[in-house]
């Protein structure tokens, strides 16, 4: 069945070679596509350029635009309003800077940080400022000390490279 799903590929798509023709004069041979001048005579080259003639899809504009969420309304907009609510002291309860790390990883993950951000430039912030410490909960622990790089370099941190474990 696969195969006569591959052979039915070439069917499907023509590929055919659209010539740029770029004027040439005798000189000099130059790299792909860049144009050299030499005195009053420009030295260019014929680029070849491969396309494909694919079908049209059957998405239209009006049916995309027509498409719905079941999502939408109040009943989910006070939903995610109390789970926003639910989740912004776990952020505050949360108290070794581990833990606070892992959480916002999660988040990030779950595609939902940009919720929290406050929360989570508030204890970026805290671990930062404590970042040359070495405390006893990074100590010796290489997750630790990565989690801790990566989410501190991609909030905006400066993070030496170096990091003694």
């Amino acid at each position: 069945m696969a195969l006569s799903m591959l052979a039915s590929i070439p069917n499907l798509i023509t590929h055919t070679r659209l010539p740029i023709i770029i004027k040439s004069s005798s000189c000099k041979a130059s790299p792909r596509g860049i144009k050299v001048k030499i005195g009053n005579s420009n030295c260019e080259e014929i680029i070849v350029r491969r396309t494909a003639n694919y079908h049209p899809t059957i998405w239209d504009y009006d049916y995309v635009q027509s498409l719905r969420s079941d999502y939408v309304g109040e009943t989910y907009t006070r939903r995610l309003d109390k789970l926003k609510r639910d989740v912004k002291p776990m952020l505050g309860k949360v108290k070794k800077p581990l833990d606070q790390l892992e959480l916002i990883d999660v988040l990030q993950r779950l595609g939902i940080y940009y919720h929290f951000k406050d929360e989570i430039k508030r204890i970026l912030n805290s671990i930062y400022n404590q970042y040359n410490r070495h405390e006893e909960w990074q100590k010796d622990d290489l997750y630790a000390t990565a989690l801790e790089f990566r989410l501190l370099r991609q909030h905006g941190y400066d993070v030496p490279q170096g990091v003694a474990v």
